[in-house]
């Protein structure tokens, strides 16, 4: 049976961006998580100390967005994916990584980077 927690809609503050004053003020972002693990002994044990502590991811990922400065949203979803993978040792890790307001004129939508990353 394939089991992944799903973690949505994470609100990330981070200076990326091509424009000098994205990567200065920085803009808000939204990640959504897939993570892949071991979850049979929490699941069969109720052991907490058995599964990922998504508070504690989430508060990690907050922490690092607000340092890190970049030109593109394929570098900072490649430094999510480092951040999260020396934290949990993760089988497989998807990410979506969207730019909520990209400044580009006449465009009022979203702009997203989907990665997997896999442990072999």
């Amino acid at each position: 049976m394939e089991t992944y927690l799903k973690i949505k809609n994470i609100k990330l503050w981070a200076r990326v961006g091509v424009l000098e004053e994205e990567r200065e003020l920085g803009q808000l972002f939204k990640l959504d998580l897939f993570l892949w693990a071991d979850f049979e002994n929490c699941t069969h044990n109720d052991d907490i100390k058995r599964t990922i502590d998504y508070a504690k991811l989430v508060e990690i990922l907050k922490y690092h967005s607000k340092k890190i400065c970049c030109f593109t949203i394929e570098k900072y979803s490649d430094q999510i994916l480092k951040i999260i993978n020396e934290e949990f040792q993760l089988n497989r890790i998807k990410i979506i990584l969207t730019k909520c307001k990209p400044p580009i004129i006449g465009f009022d939508g979203e702009v997203s980077i989907v990665r997997i990353f896999e442990n072999n």
